[in-house]
Order: C-alpha cells, then structure tokens, then sequence
C-alpha cells in the first residue's frame, strides 16, 4: 500500500476507533424473575444501588423486593442469578427502607461482592461460588439501621461503610476485606474533625488520583447545601468541601447523594434535592473547586465510565422528569437527558461495549416493564462521524481502484 493510502487507512481506523459517542438511545430490558421464597408480588419494585464489575462484566443489583442481589451478563443482556432471594440471608423490603435490605454494593474485581443489610449488618460473598465470604459483620447494633452505600479502596484494600440512617448521628465504618475487621465507628457529629450531619450520609467513593475516600453529606448544622468529606485510610477526616463556600453559596440548593471519582481527582455530586449536579475538583488546591451543571439535577447514584470519560446521573427528582443524565468528564460539560421511568435512581455501565444499566421499579408509571426491569441504554455514533468514515472508506475503495487500473495497463 502506498504512504498515501497508509495514512488514509490510519485516519479511518482512527475513526472507527474513537468514541464519538454524545449520542445514547433506550435499546431494551431485561426481564427480572420474582423469587417465589420472598416476593409474594412477583415484582421487582424496591431496590437500592448498582455496582458493575469490569472483569467479568457482570452488574450487581441490590434488590429489596427478591431479598437478594441480582446479576446481570453485559455480554448476554440477561439475568444470570442473584445472591440470596431465599434463607432470610437480607431483610427484603420492610415498612421503611430505613431497615430495608440489601441497599449498597460494591465489587472487589472478580473476587468479592459486598452488600450493606438491613439491619446494621455487611455480608460479604467470593466470587464466582457467592459463597458468603465472613459472617455477616455488624457495624453496630441493629437499631443502627440499615448499611447503605460502600466504596472500596484496591490500596489499603478497606470498605468504606455508612450507616445513612442512624441516631442520634450517623456513621461510617472501615471493613478489611482480607479479615473482616471492622473500624470503631467513626461518626459524622461535628467531633473529631468531621462534619455535623444532620440529615444522613449517602455515597462514599475512592478516588486513586488521590488516594482518598469521599462521601457525600447532605446538610451540615441544619441548613446549607451539604458538601463533600474526605478521609483518609484511616478513616480520618482531612478536609471537608463545604459546598456554601466553593460557589452554591449560602442559599444554594444541593443535598450532595450520588458520589464518584472521575479523572484527575476530579468527582462527580449528584444533588438530591436539587435541579443541579456538582463537579468537585477535589485535587484543585487546598479547598477544591466545583463546576455546577445546571441542566440535570435531583440524582441518587452516578456513574463514570473510563472509557468514554463520562458521567451518568441516575436523576430520579430532575426538575422536568425522571432522566438518565450525561456528562462530558473532560469538558465539563452537559450532553444529554433521556427520559427513563419514575424513581429511577440506580446506574451502572459497561466500560467494554459502553452500555448503560438503569433499573426501571414496578411503580406507576412505568409502562415499559410493569412488574420491572433493567432499562438498556446504548451509545450510537455521532451522524458526522458515519460521514467521515463512509468518505473515507469511499476514498479508499476509489484508490484501491485507480491503482489496480495502473498497474494493469502497465
């Protein structure tokens, strides 16, 4: 092949290989099965946190209605099995999601699952038997409530987990995941260096540019916009990015919830209460920054996916509707909102085919999947982007084509 050719070649491959991906479309759901031991209504209708594993590209599902954490294959888009459902091993849906379980999940790469119970309690499962890892370890004692959302730090090889619900203050809790030992609780009250939380904790997250935990805290002190803390290994407090001072200002509305780490120290806030989402650039000097991203808001989990260097806003309360929210990491900013079903709160993606994983709950409204489901979505190209590479592959061929009538009327 000629230089010429060589290089055209290298542009269309280029094409073809770069993610142009501003674009995703609603492409399916997977059907959910009721676990007939502890799902009289047969309907996946209370659920909690996703959680997707990249080595085996299987999402985890913190299902309350089935009392189990359910598995889904990015390869087949179907349901594969779920952890529990059967043996009271979770508390299932009870009168309050306060007890409710399980709610957070996190995944140590192709070895662990983890799963914060109902009752003050984290279970933990090998991989690939789910076989139960430890007892179920207590963080404190079951009026503490329910074991909401985990982070998992690869370094010091620790859970991070709260208990969002617990009085008089609530707490996290440091969990080996080589011995199961878990930390004195260290407890968001204003003493010790940490935050005042008066309406709960939601998501912690590590970050490795950083190599720090983050977790969301709604309010501080009864008022405010809430902010973000940080710890250390240790689980000690290093710092506290007080959202009323970093630009939301004093009146600004955001309960920080849904929390992940981007790029570069950079985290993606998802604001529960509010129409806006928060990009904290924690790395950002001594205070860190914040970037605020006013077209989606109302978020309980988000995700970022590597590949694509995006973020996915699972916004169950945005102003005009339930959506599926993305953001450009690098730029910072918005790309699109696609509307998904009411309380959808849950997001994961696929960092190899880019899929996005939204639960839709058996609630009304939801006229997709009534008895529930897990919604698809999929990245499609950007349409310039199909025109460069038809151009290109068009030149190509023309090319190819004057060169073999060269050389045949040599």
């Amino acid at each position: 092949m000629s230089p010429r050719l060589t290089a055209l070649a290298a542009v269309v491959l280029g094409l073809a290989s770069t993610p142009a991906l501003s674009q995703y479309v609603f492409q399916g759901t997977i059907p959910i099965p009721a676990s007939t031991s502890n799902n009289v209504g047969g309907q996946f209708q209370s659920y909690d946190i996703s959680f997707f594993d990249p080595t085996t590209r299987l999402d985890y599902v913190a299902d309350r209605s089935n009392a189990s954490v359910d598995i889904f294959s990015a390869i087949t888009n179907t349901f594969v099995g779920r952890i529990g459902g059967s043996g009271g091993l979770f508390t299932g849906q009870t009168a309050t999601t306060s007890t409710s379980g399980p709610d957070g999940v996190v995944v140590v790469p192709g070895q662990q699952v983890w799963a914060g119970n109902g009752n003050s309690t984290l279970l933990s499962f090998s991989l690939p038997t789910n076989a139960q890892l430890f007892p179920p370890i207590a963080t404190g004692p079951a009026s503490a409530n329910r074991v909401d959302e985990l982070g998992y730090d690869p370094v010091s090889h620790q859970i991070l987990a709260a208990n969002n619900a617990a009085a008089p203050a609530p707490f996290l809790t440091l969990v080996s995941t080589t011995t199961g030992a878990a930390s004195a609780p260290i407890v968001f009250n204003g003493t010790n260096g940490t935050p005042n939380a008066t309406n709960g904790i939601e998501q912690p997250a590590y970050d490795p540019f950083t190599n720090k935990f983050y977790v969301s805290v709604p309010q501080v002190n009864g008022a405010g916009p809430g902010g973000v803390a940080q710890l250390d290994s240790n689980g000690n407090v290093t710092h506290f990015f007080d959202f009323s001072i970093l630009g939301l200002g004093a009146g600004g509305v955001c309960g920080p919830t849904g929390l992940a780490a981007g790029a570069g120290g950079n985290l993606i806030v998802g604001c529960g209460d509010g129409g806006s989402s928060v990009i904290l650039h924690a790395a950002d000097g001594v205070n860190g920054s914040i970037k605020v991203i006013t077209q989606v808001g109302g978020e309980d989990q988000v995700w970022y996916d590597p590949t694509t260097k995006r973020y996915f806003l699972s916004a169950r309360n945005n102003p005009g509707g339930p959506v599926l929210g993305i953001i450009d990491a690098e730029t910072e900013t918005f790309l699109q909102n696609i509307a998904t079903t009411p309380g959808d709160h849950s997001v994961a993606v696929d960092p190899v085919s880019g899929e996005v994983f939204v639960p839709f709950g058996a609630v009304a409204g939801n006229n997709i999947c009534p008895n529930g489901c897990i919604g698809i979505f999929v990245p499609v190209p950007e349409p310039e982007s199909y025109a460069m590479l038809l151009a290109g592959l068009g030149l190509m061929g023309l090319a190819a084509s004057r060169r073999k009538r060269k050389s045949g009327s040599a």
